[in-house]
């Protein structure tokens, strides 16, 4: 419905179940807003995991997270500029202009990440070849995938997802990664672009509106989109529970990268 509120039909059943009811849709009001924050909430109900938020208040489990966001960033801007060139090609100039807007307001936040390992007091390049978390190859193959489909414009619903996941880190959640981080550390840019407080806010609203003026047909794949990639985010955890924070502690010893940590 218009006003946020939404369910989950299991089609050859009789099962309905009442999905949450996003504040965001609320707000906004529109069958586009509420259609996508429904795929995202369906797609964390129907897994049965819950989101890894929680895996950045270790310090060892934070420096995870960089690490994979440094492999994922550095990719989002090329794959976005490459799915406008297949929009151009598609004849669907709106779309290729959205996409290269993307990939501008995505550029050089790899390297946030990489300057808060620094922060850290690691060696950036060192830390991210010995770590390399699998969800990070995971979730660069997922967009990769859309862009090169048959319904590039899939890539909307999976970048809407993640910033609108971002959002819900707020200001406790910041000061939570803090306290683990060691004293009058400066390694949270990353992160704070990517909360409540950054820039993701901004962009969650501003694809919302985008998606409101899609034909039909664009929008069932965004939702789709954003339903899977909300199941993926859901199983994260799972895709890197063998990188436990022993085994990080290994593969950095094994790396030669001291700290206090270790």
């Amino acid at each position: 419905m218009p006003d946020g509120r939404s369910w989950l039909i299991e089609f050859g059943s009789s099962r309905l179940q009442v999905l949450p009811r996003s504040a965001i849709a609320a707000r906004k009001s529109s069958i586009a807003a509420s259609f996508v924050e429904a795929a995202i909430s369906a797609g964390l109900t129907q897994t049965g995991y819950a989101p890894s938020a929680g895996s950045q208040t270790s310090l060892l489990g934070y420096i995870r997270w960089l690490v994979g966001n440094y492999i994922f960033a550095g990719q989002t801007p090329g794959i976005f500029r490459r799915t406008a060139d297949r929009f151009e090609e598609f004849g669907r100039s709106d779309l290729a202009v959205f996409s290269r807007q993307k990939a501008v307001e995505e550029s050089g936040h790899a390297e946030l990440a990489y300057r808060d390992l620094q922060s850290l007091g690691l060696p950036a390049m060192e830390t991210i070849r010995a770590v390399q978390p699998p969800s990070a190859t995971e979730f660069s193959d997922c967009f990769r995938n859309y862009a090169e489909s048959s319904t590039p414009i899939a890539i909307f619903g999976f970048s809407y997802c993640l910033e609108r996941m971002a959002v819900e880190r707020d200001i406790d959640f910041i000061r939570a990664v803090e306290g683990v981080c060691p004293p009058e550390s400066r390694a949270f840019r990353f992160l704070k672009v990517h909360s409540a407080i950054g820039s993701d806010y901004a962009h969650v609203d501003e694809q919302l509106s985008f998606f409101e003026n899609l034909p039909k047909s664009d929008l069932v794949s965004v939702i789709c989109a954003a339903y899977e990639t909300a199941a993926l985010l859901a199983r994260q955890s799972l895709i890197d529970q063998a990188l436990t924070d022993g085994e990080t502690r290994r593969r950095l010893g094994e790396a030669g990268i001291q700290g206090h940590f270790l």
